[in-house]
């Protein structure tokens, strides 16, 4: 793996927290996974209280939340962090690298597992929280179920547990033709009106996931910097396999069995995320703080301060709570 990048990709505006690891791990025969870690010892974290594992969101990479990183590290935490396949600087399956595609989200909860059992679980302190936006927020709720008694308490920042649209037929017009177009061999084609370039020339006043333009800035300076971070539309496969993931993730009988105390943040002004969908899985949960942050969009941690502290004043009541 000679010629995989060894060193993060910072700029002036985002440089790493200090002690940060990168691993690259090998997953599913040949694929390599980059990973990082922020052990205590290097860290500088003199008390450490546990590992927060930071899932991501489709499109994103590592280099994006090291902000969040370095707001952890100050709260006492160790770290753990990956690109999902498809992303960052993982693996892409496709030719075409700026496709977002993925036939099964079982395919990411592999990957995870592989981290977990290989990096997090020997290497990082217990206890364990999950902290995870969007798209790894339905991965971070797919691993509650799957391993119930590794995390100590979940946090989630506008979870993907259901996408939105218009309405309910427009739902399930999408359905439909990812469907049909998944038999007719098109899996890895992009959806409608997709291509390779969602990020290129994309302008602040364009943008839909951030009121703040400093933090929207700092991304495109970051991909500015490092082209190869950039993802462009999903496919037909990709959005396939999030819709079943979606109805598997918020079946009742499914949230009545995660027993950890999560915390839930939905943007008010979220137009990717179906909120509504959000906060009925958050009524099915046994034990859940749901948080509407007002006047936000999509990325909550990326979004301004006033924010960005609803965000951190729930989560640091929820780890002081389970902790």
């Amino acid at each position: 793996m000679s010629d995989l990048r060894a060193a993060p990709v910072e700029t002036d505006a985002n440089p790493m927290p200090p002690g940060g690891e990168v691993i690259w791990l090998t997953v599913a025969g040949r694929a390599p996974m980059r990973t990082m870690i922020w052990r205590p010892e290097n860290a500088g974290i003199e008390t450490c209280r546990g590992t927060v594992l930071l899932l991501n969101g489709r499109t994103e990479f590592i280099e994006k939340y090291f902000e969040v990183i370095g707001e952890l590290i100050v709260r006492g935490f160790a770290v753990a962090s990956l690109d999902w396949r498809g992303q960052g600087l993982s693996y892409r399956p496709l030719g075409d690298r700026y496709c977002g595609h993925i036939d099964d989200f079982s395919a990411f909860d592999r990957d995870l597992g592989v981290f977990l059992e290989q990096i997090v679980k020997p290497s990082l302190p217990s206890p364990f929280i999950g902290l995870a936006h969007s798209m790894g927020g339905n991965l971070l709720m797919r691993l509650l179920g799957r391993e119930p008694g590794l995390l100590r308490g979940a946090a989630f920042s506008a979870p993907m547990l259901g996408i939105r649209f218009p309405n309910a037929l427009a739902r399930l017009g999408a359905s439909l033709l990812a469907h049909a177009a998944v038999k007719m061999g098109k899996a890895q084609s992009y959806v409608p009106g997709g291509g390779p370039d969602m990020m290129e020339g994309s302008t602040f006043a364009e943008n839909i996931v951030t009121h703040d333009e400093r933090r929207f800035r700092r991304t495109m300076d970051i991909l500015e910097a490092e082209p190869n971070l950039k993802l462009g539309s999903p496919s037909y496969g990709w959005f396939k396999a999030a819709m079943a993931s979606c109805r598997e993730v918020t079946k009742p009988a499914y949230l009545a069995e995660i027993a950890v105390p999560v915390m839930i943040a939905v943007a008010e002004e979220d137009v990717l995320v179906d909120n509504a969908a959000v906060k009925r899985a958050a009524e099915l949960l046994p034990d859940c703080r749901l948080v509407e942050i007002a006047g936000a969009r999509h990325e909550i941690l990326m979004e301004k301060d006033a924010a960005r502290a609803r965000f951190w004043d729930a989560f640091d009541k929820l780890t002081e709570e389970v902790l």
